[in-house]
């Protein structure tokens, strides 16, 4: 199974438990499992990298998401705001590889 999937696969239960749940434990279960998951996958592809599990990317998409729940709290439930955020930040960040893409050829 792809890594992609794997990450999807994360998600998609992380997702089913806070809707079933209706706590943030599933969330919990995503924010935590996919950087755990990725950087196990780092150290196993090669032993010799130095592969930290915290790093500066870690901790911004902490932050955002720490923001985007609580500017979710005033005016709608924060699951829909994380909901989104799973949403449109890979859409924008493929947006961008492609663009970069395409203006190299």
């Amino acid at each position: 199974m792809k890594v992609e999937y794997r990450i999807g696969l994360i998600l998609f239960i992380g997702l089913i438990v806070s809707v079933i749940l209706r706590t943030y434990a599933g969330i919990v279960i995503a924010a935590l499992g996919i950087p755990f998951y990725l950087a196990y996958i780092a150290r196993e592809q090669n032993i010799l990298a130095k592969s930290r599990l915290f790093d500066k990317d870690l901790f911004l998409m902490m932050g955002l998401t720490v923001f985007v729940i609580l500017a979710f709290e005033y005016f709608a439930d924060p699951r829909i705001g994380l909901i989104a955020m799973a949403v449109v930040i890979p859409l924008a960040i493929y947006g961008v590889d492609r663009l970069k893409a395409g203006n190299k050829s």
